[in-house]
Parts: structure tokens; sequence; C-alpha cells
């Protein structure tokens, strides 16, 4: 099988930074995507949303990508074929694997009309656990080729968050790695050790065990973020601060000082979604993941407790420092800051917002006027370099400060 050019399919939030790591890592890439316009301004150096390192990587990987918006020639030009397309969750909490299904069609309708023999799917796109099953059948059925004969499998999901994705792509903590047999799953770990910087150890199993983990990762760590939060929610009743008891928690090793911090709800497109989709998967089993659940319960709470503090100056003018999920992104997908902004704004109260890359009435280069403009602020960003440069304007207002940055 050559690898010396590989093809990527989705050139999302999450796909693109992937297209452009591998290829600033000097490996030869195809990349795909339906949509003209991303890939017209890809063409011209143009990202089409904000990652740090994004154009950094493109111009300099420039020469090692190829763009296209059709499956022509993919298939003649390269064996190994990574998707990382959106699984958006469906309205009972499982995925919506539409775009796979559509990703692998597409290959298998250019496969079928080759004598070659010896293909890679490599999957990137969060599932649920035993939907490798069902793409496997599909490639079987579509293409007329046999698993580990002709083609083999590997599930090898992102573990990255939106505003390091690219630093998290060549620095992860581990490697997640289901293949249907070794011989697949030795290709594809030669292939990704070319991006990873830091020797993150390679955890190799089988399919169902990747899609199980990646999904009960996330899992775990919303129970985390939920249960900091909780111990928020205690500490105010005591008029106390939870960050003193978090970071107390945080040296035993058994709990780690990672996501045990109380602040707001955990947002953005992948911790709900995951936390769903375990709950799902355990009420298909007939098991009743309560833990899960109540993390879920938590953190919507969390959004009443912040409207409960906001409420009481609903006469003032009211500023929310970030309106994305978190900084560095424009996702505002269960955002703290957006769900609080949009329902001011529903209550047709002053409200002003202020983010760094979300357009709203001001940005980080204009936040002393979003400062002046504001009787009360909240807090949704933790972004402690901002804050710190502009203290002194923040401590002349009223701040509603869920982190407890100190100011």
């Amino acid at each position: 099988m050559n690898i010396d050019k590989i093809s990527l399919v989705g050139l999302g939030k999450l796909g693109l930074p992937l297209l452009v790591t591998f290829a600033n890592n000097n490996q030869k890439i195809i990349g795909i995507d339906i949509d003209q316009n991303k890939i017209n301004l890809l063409k011209n150096k143009k990202i089409p949303f904000f990652e740090p390192k994004l154009d950094e990587y493109l111009n300099n990987g420039y020469e090692n990508i190829d763009l296209n918006t059709t499956f022509d020639n993919v298939v003649n030009k390269s064996d190994v074929y990574i998707i990382l397309v959106n699984t958006p969750s469906t309205e009972n909490g499982e995925f919506s694997n539409k775009y796979i299904y559509d990703a692998i069609s597409e290959l298998c309708k250019k496969i079928k009309e080759t004598n070659k023999s010896d293909f890679l799917f490599i999957l990137s796109s969060t599932v649920m656990p035993g939907t490798h099953n069902d793409l496997i059948k599909q490639i079987e059925s579509e293409s007329g080729k046999k698993l580990n004969d002709d083609f083999g499998f590997v599930y090898i999901p992102d573990l990255v968050a939106l505003g390091s994705v690219i630093n998290d792509f060549e620095n992860p903590d581990l490697l997640i790695m289901g293949e249907s047999n070794e011989k697949y799953g030795n290709i594809a770990e030669t292939i990704y050790s070319k991006i990873i910087k830091n020797n993150a150890p390679i955890v190799r199993m089988s399919l169902i065990e990747s899609e199980i983990t990646k999904v009960s990762l996330n899992a775990y760590i919303t129970m985390k973020i939920s249960f900091a939060n909780f111990i928020g929610n205690i500490s105010d009743k005591f008029n106390c601060n939870p960050n003193n008891i978090t970071k107390a928690l945080g040296y035993d090793k058994r709990i780690s000082p990672y996501y045990i911090k109380s602040g707001l709800p955990f947002g953005g497109t992948c911790f709900p979604r995951d936390t769903w989709a375990f709950i799902k998967m355990s009420e298909k089993l007939g098991l009743d993941a309560v833990h899960i659940r109540a993390t879920q319960k938590i953190n919507e709470l969390q959004h009443d407790l912040l409207f409960n503090k906001v409420e009481k100056y609903i006469d003032k003018k009211i500023g929310v420092f970030g309106i994305s999920f978190k900084p560095k992104t424009s996702v505002t997908v269960e955002s703290s800051g957006y769900i609080l902004y949009d329902k001011l704004k529903k209550l047709n109260c002053s409200v002003f917002g202020c983010d760094e890359i979300v357009e709203v009435e001001f940005n980080y280069d204009s936040i002393e006027e979003f400062i002046n403009s504001c009787d009360v602020i909240v807090l949704t960003h933790n972004d402690s370099k901002i804050l710190e440069k502009y203290k002194e304007k923040f401590k002349e207002k009223i701040l509603i400060n869920p982190w407890r940055i100190d100011i």
C-alpha cells in the first residue's frame, strides 16, 4: 500500500486543521469537501474560519495539499482515506452518520471502477459504539471488496478541543486506535506517527473497544466538570471560594487537576453530544447511566443559576464578556455566554456582547468601550490575559464572576 499521498474527506473545524497538520509535516494529502466556496478560499490560501495556527500551517504546507470538491481521481491517487465529517446529534440523542455514509458511498463508487485491491479506511468522526459493523457492511456491499483481504478499517477518533485543535493533534495525551487487523493498524500508526510530536502512547484495540473508549472519555470529563460546578454551588451557599477546594482535590493523583475547576457548564459540539450518546448507548444495552444523567442535569442547572445572578440587575446595562463557548473559537453551541445574551435580548434588556471572534456589538479591540458601556459585566470567558490588562476598568463595574477570577 502506498502512503506517500493520503486523502481526507471533510474540511470542517476539525478536518481542515488535521489536513494542514499532515501537510505541514510533509505528508502529501488530498482534501475533499463539497463546499465549493471553502475550496476556493483554501486554493487562494485563505482560511474559512479561525483556529490557532490554521493560517500558518496552510501556508507552510500548501505545496503538499491537493484540494477537491469531488472524488474524481482520489482512488487513483491514494490508497488511504481518512473520514472526518460532522456527526451531529439527532433528536433522540444519537449521532447522525449520514455524512459518513455519503463519503463511503462516493469512495466505493470509485473503488469499484479500479483494479486496485488494497485500501485503508480511517474513520475519525465520533460515532456510537457498534457503528463500525454497519460501515464495514456498506463498504463490502458497495465496493465488492472484502474486509482484511481487500481493505482495512481503522477507527482513530479525534481527541482535540476547539481553540487548540492543531496543538492537540500534534501533542495528544494518547491516540486511540481501533483496528480490523494488525496489518492495517500498523499502516495507520505509521501515518499518524508523522504528526505526533510528544511520543504520546498509541493504544491499539478492537474496533468496538475504541468506539466505547471515545464516548466514555468525554462522558467522564463532563462528569468531573459537573462535579466541580456542584462544589461551586455548595460554596456559594457557604460564601467561600470553590477554587481553593478544587485545587486541593486536584493534588490527589486519583483525581488530578484537570477539568476540576468550578465555573460554567460545558458547551460546544462535543461534550454535550457525547454525554447524551453515553446515556443512549447505556439505554440500548438495558443499563441506566444514572451518573451521566446527573452530570447532564447539573450542567443544565448551571445556566439557570447564572441567570439568577444576573436577573436582579435586569434594569441596568448588562455586558456579557464572551459569547462563544470558550475563548479562541467561534462556536456558540451550548455556550453559557450565548444562551445568557440571547435570553436577555429576548427580554428586551439593555445587553451588550463582547467576543474575540463572534460578531456582536464589541470585539476584543474595543474592550474599553465595551466596559464603559456597561453597568454590570458577566465574565463568561476566563481569558486571564485580557482580564489582567483591563482589571482596573473591570473593577469599576458590578462583576458577575462565575470563574472566581482574581481581579
